[in-house]
């Protein structure tokens, strides 16, 4: 971006930027450069054609010259800014942290879904604490907290449980909830998967949900650098097969199900029959589906917990 301090407008900055990403073989350039600049000048990208032939000062170009340079070194744009969106809810996100994709609202939404629930804008102010919780939900790998935050905002009935074997991204997650005021109703403990429960004397829930890693080692190298260079490969990697982490939550997951609860876990677009198959073999879980995601690829392997007893 060149450094001479003539007119330049946010609508230039943008067009720009726009023209350098695309050299850069950056995704989606206008879209990067606009979200860059609307975190650098504290507004809405909506308000940036609003504001379109207002001048920049130089303390504020020379904040969006560093972050597009390092967005063009591969950077990913949500570290960058240190946030995204998820489930219409504004997320915090740091590199110990996975970037949440749009895949894993669906997660959220079959719960909603299950529960009698719509997805709906969060409040203007925070519901009044329901006087008892109707539902309870475990969130196992939970990251930045995206899946538990969300459903306790979106069902102000239900209590998450939520674990993580990382303190950093548990950290994250606890922003997050207080930042949307329900960490007085999502319980964070650290810990590998079901040991964080068992450690808490945590009971079976209505729904176990889980984004945990499911990426084969020998896919690792073939990730875009994006992701291999700045996201955390422990969020990401799970073994040879990519289903270990998969298999074990699955395994595990009746002794933490209801009689008639739901088990959710988000899986690779390859992995619906193995996944399908490993859950068929686990006394106690029965009904076993794959969802698909919008582009039809294998998203969520769902299972319904027997009666008990």
């Amino acid at each position: 971006m060149p450094q001479e301090s003539s007119d330049w407008t946010i609508g230039r900055l943008i067009e720009w930027t726009r023209g350098f990403f695309e050299k850069k073989g950056v995704p989606q350039p206008r879209l990067e450069a606009e979200i860059l600049l609307a975190h650098v000048l504290g507004l809405e990208r909506i308000d940036l054609y609003m504001k379109y032939e207002q001048p920049v000062e130089e303390g504020p170009r020379s904040e969006f010259r560093e972050l597009v340079r390092r967005r063009a070194e591969g950077e990913p744009t949500r570290y960058l800014t240190g946030g995204c969106e998820f489930m219409s809810l504004a997320m915090k996100v740091t590199p110990d942290v996975l970037i949440p994709r749009p895949e894993t609202e669906m997660l959220v939404e079959e719960v909603l879904r299950r529960a009698g629930a719509k997805r709906s804008p969060p409040p203007a102010a925070p519901p009044p604490e329901p006087a008892a919780a109707t539902l309870t939900a475990i969130d196992l790998c939970t990251g930045c907290g995206c899946v538990a935050v969300s459903l306790a905002v979106h069902l102000p009935a239900c209590r998450v449980t939520a674990t993580d074997v990382s303190a950093a991204a548990l950290a994250v997650a606890r922003t997050n909830a207080e930042a949307h005021a329900v960490a007085d109703r999502v319980a964070l403990l650290e810990g590998d998967l079901y040991d964080a429960l068992d450690a808490a004397d945590a009971q079976p829930a209505d729904f176990l949900l889980s984004n945990p890693p499911y990426v084969a080692q020998g896919e690792w190298e073939g990730l875009q650098r994006e992701i291999r260079d700045h996201e955390p490969r422990g969020a990401l990697v799970a073994g040879p097969t990519g289903l270990e982490i998969v298999g074990r939550i699955v395994k595990g997951a009746p002794a933490y199900l209801r009689g008639g609860a739901t088990l959710l876990v988000e899986i690779g677009s390859g992995q619906g029959a193995a996944a399908k198959e490993m859950a068929q073999a686990v006394r106690g879980l029965a009904d076993v589906e794959i969802l698909r995601d919008y582009a039809g690829l294998d998203r969520i392997l769902l299972a319904r917990r027997e009666p008990v007893g």
